[in-house]
């Protein structure tokens, strides 16, 4: 993956021959403030696609809202998605290239924020190789491939790992699984000596 953000069109133009390929797998967006997107192919159609919380048309919905970004093909034998055919043609069309007439939908759900729970570390000075390593284990469970990827970036974007941990249980579906990810996480930090 390229290591600079670029314009988000630039980006979902690599899709295009990924399909044509007939190409199985998943790409894998990062947006410039650290949200991610999947989009899962299987043999040159693309099955799903998940950002933000969203699924299908509402993700590509907001997916178009993005300015720039940065993106991998992780290329992988894919099962069968359980929403196949949930994406609208306007949303297809729109991933493949026809950027000039947005997708839209009736509504885009917000983000809602992960709310704080109990037992929470205090802020860091910085975080340590040891941290870094050990959260991304938890995140690999959750997230997969992009892991390091989500990990990463949240961790340059400040030394606090409260606020890193908070950014990268953002990107998962429900607020349920959020918390189940920072109680795994906070509780992997306590381990480290």
């Amino acid at each position: 993956m390229a290591g600079e953000f670029r314009p988000l069109h630039d980006v979902l133009r690599e899709l295009k021959p990924l399909v044509q390929q007939r190409a199985s797998g998943f790409f894998f967006v990062v947006t410039e403030d650290n949200h991610s997107c999947t989009i899962r192919l299987r043999g040159g159609e693309i099955d799903d696609v998940l950002f933000s919380r969203q699924r299908n048309d509402e993700a590509v919905q907001l997916l178009s809202k993005v300015t720039a970004a940065r993106a991998r093909f992780q290329p992988i034998a894919v099962s069968s998605a359980n929403s196949r055919g949930a994406l609208s043609p306007a949303s297809l069309q729109w991933l493949l290239g026809d950027f000039e007439n947005a997708p839209s939908t009736a509504t885009a759900a917000a983000t809602e924020p992960v709310e704080s729970v109990e037992g929470a570390p205090e802020p860091s000075a910085g975080i340590s190789e040891a941290q870094r390593t050990a959260v991304e284990k938890v995140a690999l469970n959750y997230f997969g491939p992009i892991a390091s990827l989500l990990c990463e970036e949240s961790f340059v974007q400040g030394n606090d790992m409260e606020q890193a941990l908070t950014q990268i249980a953002s990107n998962l579906a429900s607020s349920d699984e959020s918390r189940r990810f920072m109680v795994d996480a906070r509780g992997a930090l306590k381990q480290i000596p």
